[in-house]
């Protein structure tokens, strides 16, 4: 402002050049500029204005304009306001004014302002006065903030009373009407409702107040101007309104509507849009509680109406004041017969007296419970009624229940307890006796002679703890038994309890706590049942059916893996067979010999691993010999030894005659040297290795897998780490592994123990952390001579066979391409079939097919069933079924040559010359 009244040129004003301003103007204009107080400053007899920067918010946009204009011009539209008080500071005498009303037109419009304010006069040398200083400071906000404070606070207050819809409807009315500055009027519509309660017709006609447009978050409304509105505290009606719908807590429903008119000397802001959203919160909070209390009353009133108990209030006398209408459906009484007269007048004329002291009790505010006496119906008949009652500003409130039939129900069951007790001693496979209240046993039925074997006068009077064991008496358990059933009525659980003679059995235990009318208790009834032999059934059933499971589990993994086994079987068949042939027409290149001899190395590694999984789901081909355990274990034992070191010693404990055993030699060779190394990996620090085997005979019900027979328990074990439980429940498992990364498979346990169910026999493992590991093989005894290892044939060596037409049938392209490139490159001629049934129609197309080769797990035809089809067209042709498994491929009466997948061309050429020397069967 400083510089505005710089550039400001003075002389145009009756001030004219500053530099002649007086003393008496310069010194309080210095302070005026100075100071962070709203101030102005008018001087002369026109009070030229000058007002500092803390001022211009209140003068809005009459700023800068009004700097040098008489004050009369300035504040023109509230001059009148405080004339009176200018005169009054020209004559030397200040004024003060607090939060004086003002509607200044500082923003364009007329605007409700509040200001607190005092006119000082500033005199002259002369000390006449030459000006006024006024310091102001604006008061509108906290005014207006406060007054609609005040305004939500009325409605809190008022609210919390309101208990219906009408009485809300006036607490509303009342509390804004302490308001009519911010709202000059407030309208209220309720869902249910058809107009509001003071009648102001803002619903009607009005755009955005209908219940179907209401927001929670509120709306301004246009008023119409053709329309009367309510001015509130004001000289001119409202132009705006806010339409905000009440919520309905809980959901997402519209309770209501309420429509304020707004101030007509106040612009729109968020401020009175919050105030007036915490109002329909409120609002919506006590319609809440009103609904509430709507629908308690209706629930009272239906109890009331519908209960088929007897509901009454009594006066201090005992005369009825008001009596329930089942006093009609139950005692045939009409109400307005019973209103008004003394209780006596329907009680039996025993049971008067008593209830009178009754009555006394209940309103000296004693709650009576199950208090009982007889009420007389219309037709000269008693009825039993059991009262409970509770007692508020001298009348008594009470609900009573007719037990009339319930009386002579038990009546009726007193009168059979006798035959009861005949039916409780003639029991037998239940311990049936009571306990009194301290333990002790006071009657005893056959089924608690029989079960617990004391008789009767042995055991009556004693204390029934001596049927638990001496550690369960010392924790409590008999005592904590009895305390239970006191508290909750009942009392059961299973526990080993003792007879007379010392045996435990287990026991299935209930205790019911007996109550007489009164709810006391008086003892208690103990039921006791011997189930020591279900509890072991049940046993041996869950240790079955967890054999099971495991059963069920095994031969699906085994199920998959054999499946993915002979996938794979083929894709090496491919591999193989192409690497083989790509080796013929390799130039002479050391690097390349030697990558190709990696892969064929390679492929071999798969085909071993693809055994493996064969083996683990017992569907490899096992060539089944007469085998002495001794002789097999001496022959590999040096050879084994080299291998795993000398730290582990390897001994062997067999007794001098040995039966032989029918398996696979080379197989059981495979399987031992898995267990053998098993074993050195379990000791890392070196120890004993011992390999056992005895003869066992098993006979029915001895054991869950192995049949009747005899059989070579042989065990390899170790003293190293041992497993834990579950280690040793997946030990079994293919691909499971203790072992780092790369250091091994999990295929070496799953492959022993498919061999061994293969053979007819078991695999089991026992073991123990810190105790070291025993794996024992179950294999079934051969009869019979021990067969000698026939001799071996030089690989490299490829019988001659003479040029052939050769069938060649398999599903699997690849393999059917590479078994169709060794063929060629063994001289024959190759009629290629990609199916069982393309393989038949071929044939029997030509005459000149020397061999079939056929695959066996075929879709539509098996390779069993392709040969069977083509015998009956011409018996006995030579036929190779070329499989990775090694089931399922026989055909009883039939020769055929079987070669197992993967195979090479030596192979190959060795199963086609056995093939074409054997004869038709």
């Amino acid at each position: 402002m400083a510089q505005a009244m710089r550039e400001r040129d003075w002389t145009e004003t009756s001030l004219g050049d500053p530099r002649d301003w007086p003393d008496a103007l310069k010194i309080p204009l210095r302070m005026l500029l100075t100071s962070r107080f709203e101030m102005w400053l008018g001087w002369g007899p026109d009070l030229i204005f000058f007002y500092n920067d803390a001022y211009i918010p209140t003068l809005g946009i009459k700023h800068p304009n009004m700097l040098g204009r008489p004050f009369r011009e300035v504040w023109s539209e509230v001059y009148e306001d405080v004339a009176n008080q200018v005169e009054l500071v020209k004559a030397g005498t200040a004024t003060w004014n607090k939060a004086l009303l003002l509607l200044l037109e500082r923003s364009g419009f007329p605007e409700e302002t509040y200001h607190s304010f005092s006119y000082s006069p500033l005199f002259q040398g002369d000390g006449s006065v030459g000006g006024l200083l006024c310091v102001v400071t604006e008061e509108t906000a906290r005014i207006i903030s406060e007054r609609r404070l005040e305004t939500l606070r009325q409605l809190g207050s008022g609210l919390t009373a309101v208990r219906d819809k009408p009485g809300l409807h006036a607490a509303v009315q009342s509390a804004f009407s302490t308001n009519r500055r911010d709202f000059p009027f407030v309208e209220m519509r309720l869902a249910d409702q058809v107009a509001g309660a003071d009648g102001v017709p803002v619903f009607e006609g009005v755009v955005g107040t209908s219940l179907r447009d209401a927001e929670v978050a509120g709306k301004y409304l246009a008023l119409p101007p053709d329309r009367s509105w309510p001015t509130g505290d004001w000289d001119r009606p409202p132009t705006e309104a806010i339409a905000i719908a009440i919520p309905e807590l809980g959901t997402d429903k519209t309770a209501g509507l309420l429509v304020l008119g707004l101030n007509p000397y106040r612009a729109l802001n968020d401020d009175v849009l919050n105030v007036v959203r915490l109002a329909a919160a409120q609002i919506a909070g006590a319609l809440a509680n009103v609904v509430t209390l709507g629908n308690e009353k209706r629930r009272a009133d239906r109890i009331w109406s519908v209960s088929r108990d007897l509901i009454v209030v009594v006066d201090s006398e005992g005369v009825f004041r008001s009596v329930s209408p089942s006093w009609t459906r139950i005692l045939g009484h009409a109400p307005q017969h019973i209103v008004g007269r003394h209780f006596s007048d329907f009680m039996h004329p025993e049971d008067i007296e008593s209830s009178l002291a009754a009555l006394a009790r209940a309103v000296g505010d004693e709650e009576l419970d199950n208090y009982e006496n007889r009420f007389r119906a219309v037709d000269g008949t008693y009825h039993r009624i059991e009262w409970h009652t509770t007692q508020e500003e001298g009348l008594v409130y009470a609900y009573g229940r007719d037990v009339t039939e319930r009386r002579a129900v038990e009546q009726a069951l007193n009168d059979s307890e006798k035959q009861f007790r005949h039916l409780v001693q003639g029991v037998t496979d239940y311990a049936i006796y009571m306990i009194d209240l301290e333990g002790r046993v006071s009657s005893w039925n056959e089924g608690a002679r029989r079960i617990k074997g004391y008789e009767p006068e042995e055991i009556i009077g004693k204390h029934f703890s001596r049927f638990y064991r001496e550690e369960d008496r010392n924790n409590g358990e008999p005592a904590r038994a009895l305390e239970t059933a006191r508290r909750e009525g009942r009392f059961s659980a299973e526990g080993w309890r003792v007879r007379k003679d010392g045996d435990l059995f287990r026991a299935s235990v209930v205790i019911d706590a007996i109550r007489d009318d009164e709810g006391r208790p008086i003892g208690f009834a103990k039921i006791t049942r011997d189930i020591t032999e279900r509890e072991a059934t049940q046993r041996e059933l869950e240790a079955a059916r967890e054999a099971l499971f495991q059963s069920q589990k095994m031969e699906a993994i085994g199920q998959l893996t054999g499946g993915v086994a002979h996938d794979f079987n083929n894709l090496l068949m491919a591999v193989m067979s192409s690497l083989e042939l790509l080796q013929k027409h390799l130039p002479p290149d050391q690097m390349s010999r030697r990558l190709l001899d990696n892969a064929i190395e390679g492929a071999k590694r798969g085909a071993t691993l693809t055994q493996r999984m064969l083996a683990f789901a017992r569907r490899q081909d096992l060539h089944l010999d007469q085998v002495d355990v001794a002789g097999l274990l001496a022959g590999m034992n040096d050879l084994v030894q080299r291998s795993i070191g000398p730290e582990w010693p390897i001994t062997t404990n067999f007794p001098l005659k040995l039966p032989a055993v029918r398996v696979d030699a080379n197989q059981l060779e495979m399987s031992l040297l898995n267990l053998i190394v098993n074993a050195r990996d379990a000791t890392p620090n070196g120890g004993p290795i011992v390999i056992s085997a005895d003869r066992r005979r098993i006979e029915n019900g001895m054991g869950a897998t192995l049949a009747r027979g005899d059989y070579i328990r042989l065990a390899v074990e170790d003293k190293g780490s041992g497993m834990d439980a579950e280690t040793l429940r997946r030990a079994t498992e293919p691909f499971f592994t203790t072992k780092g990364v790369g250091k091994g498979t999990g295929l070496g346990l799953p492959m022993v123990h498919g061999m061994a169910k293969q053979l007819g026999g078991d695999f089991e493992i026992e073991s123990k952390p810190g105790q070291g590991t025993k794996a024992i093989l179950w294999l079934p005894i051969a009869e019979g001579e021990v067969s000698r290892p026939a001799p071996t044939e030089n690989d490299a060596v490829q019988p001659p066979v003479p040029r052939l037409t050769v069938l060649v049938a398999d599903d699997d392209a690849l393999v059917l391409m590479n078994t169709t490139a060794l063929l060629e490159d063994l001289g024959h001629e190759v009629v290629e079939a990609y199916s069982g049934g393309d393989a038949l129609k071929k044939f029997r197309a030509r005459n000149d097919i020397d061999l079939i080769i056929t695959d066996q797990a075929m879709p539509n035809m098996t390779g069993t069933q392709l040969i069977k089809a083509i015998d009956e067209d011409r018996p006995g042709i030579p036929a190779i079924i070329a499989s990775g498994y090694g089931e399922g491929v026989d055909l009883p009466g039939r020769r055929v040559e079987r070669l197992g997948k993967p195979f090479d061309q030596v192979h190959l050429a060795r199963s086609i010359a056995r093939a074409m020397d054997r004869s038709p069967a």
